[in-house]
């Protein structure tokens, strides 16, 4: 769920809601259950409007919470646990979501296509597809001879693939290549 919450830049609430929602299954692995008079184990899925306590949007959550029902992978009902009596304690952080799951999910929604910043603006500059340039030209020719030839190539990508013809100030490009360029010298 970490991860997930960092890729898509959401809180473990949000996962939590679509979950509910049935848009997502939150899943976890139990050691062993009985449900009616069937033994159950392994990775099931868990109800997440059963937990919602672990996934609060203010104040603090609960870091685990006992769940009563479950389903097995591949079921559609709900099975409740029989044994042991109190259910089955969950932390949060073993709770899983599966990651073909996740990929369909971020299709439906072309979630990998936004470009994420903190104000939900599009970046004024494609500062990925330079590092892409920059990852393929040391790959092939190597490391340029002085930063301001490779901050001067980074300016030429920008004049050729900005699609409104913005380029970025020589001081803020400076800015962004002098680390990688401190770090590349360093291997030297």
């Amino acid at each position: 769920m970490t991860e997930t919450c960092a890729r898509w830049g959401c809180a473990a609430a949000d996962l939590a809601a679509w979950a509910a929602t049935d848009h997502l299954t939150l899943m976890t692995s139990i050691a062993a259950a009985i449900c009616g008079k069937q033994p159950m184990a392994g990775i099931v899925a868990v109800s997440a409007a059963d937990m919602m306590a672990m996934f609060r949007r203010h104040g603090p959550s609960d870091e685990e919470c006992r769940v009563y029902r479950i389903r097995p992978q591949g079921s559609a009902e709900w099975q409740y646990i029989t044994e042991p009596a109190a259910g089955v304690l969950v932390k949060i952080t073993d709770i899983l979501l599966l990651a073909e799951e996740v990929h369909r999910f971020e299709e439906e929604r072309d979630l990998l296509r936004r470009p994420m910043t903190s104000n939900g603006s599009a970046p004024r500059y494609d500062w990925e597809g330079v590092n892409i340039m920059l990852f393929r030209r040391i790959n092939d020719q190597g490391v340029p001879a002085t930063q301001a030839e490779l901050i001067a190539e980074v300016q030429d990508w920008f004049a050729q693939n900005s699609p409104n013809g913005e380029i970025p100030e020589e001081s803020t490009t400076r800015k962004k290549i002098a680390p990688i360029w401190r770090a590349l010298r360093e291997r030297e």
